[in-house]
């Protein structure tokens, strides 16, 4: 018998609340992976509001405020994800759950590796805040503009760590495994490949904020053009997004098609 026949037979007759709260602690730790992201972002961002400040210091309290600002919209996917790993950890709804331990705690985990999508969102969102800080530094009276800009884009960026959200509560809470019928480790590995497949997220949420930033410098340079600029950040981003979406399909494919 091969280490594998041992490790599923095994993984088969183990209680299944064990194993359930087992691979449910492996996804709370892989959730928080997403921290990476709003890290980089928001170190990014403080780093153009210092470089501004020192340039103009007369522009400085815009630029700090402008940077908080963008900075706490950067976290929000650390904040998705913290919530998916409190859930695992103290309100499992997994737990009570009947169903096949396997299938139960596979789900679970996919439902941490989805949340590592946050990490593109993240250092996205804290790209724009530090171009708009770096832009209102140099000019406090386009403020207003650069904010709107930056929020607009920023809204838009989080869209693949909202994907990676909803798939993780769905995992969680409405679980489309328990009904199904099949092989119960491939079902487990459906889970497990609905969650990877929304690490996808990573690209478009970098990519995304990257436009956002750049549209935020521009309309900071030239307000009067706002408008102009805003239509073709939103068309770039939706292009951007695209992987994302493709990602989101297989994710719901693969939870709720009999694909095998």
């Amino acid at each position: 018998m091969s280490y594998f026949d041992l490790f599923f037979g095994w993984m088969f007759n183990v209680d299944p609340k064990a194993l359930v709260l087992a691979l449910s602690a492996i996804g709370a730790g892989f959730a928080m992976i997403a921290g990476i992201g709003p890290g980089i972002g928001q170190g990014y961002a403080a780093g153009k509001a210092a470089e501004a400040a020192g340039a103009n210091p007369e522009g400085s309290k815009s630029a700090t405020i402008v940077m908080l600002l963008g900075a706490a919209v950067a976290e929000t996917s650390g904040i998705f994800s913290l919530v998916i790993a409190i859930i695992m950890l103290f309100a499992n709804p997994l737990v009570s759950k009947e169903g096949i331990g396997i299938v139960l705690a596979a789900s679970a985990l996919g439902a941490g590796l989805a949340m590592i999508a946050g990490i593109g969102p993240g250092i996205g969102q804290g790209y724009a805040a530090g171009k708009a800080a770096e832009v209102t530094g140099k000019n406090p009276n386009v403020q207003g503009t650069a904010i709107r800009t930056m929020l607009i884009g920023q809204a838009v960026t989080q869209t693949s760590g909202i994907f990676a959200l909803v798939i993780g509560l769905l995992l969680l809470f409405a679980n489309p495994f328990i009904a199904r019928e099949g092989v119960s480790i491939v079902l487990g590995a459906c889970g497990i490949g609905a969650g990877t497949a929304m690490i996808a997220g990573i690209g478009p949420g970098i990519g995304q904020g990257y436009a956002a930033g750049k549209a935020t410098e521009a309309a900071g340079k030239r307000p009067k053009l706002q408008g102009a600029i805003l239509r073709t950040m939103l068309l770039g981003q939706a292009v951007a997004q695209t992987t994302g979406i493709y990602a989101l399909i297989i994710s719901l494919l693969l939870m709720f098609v009999q694909v095998f």
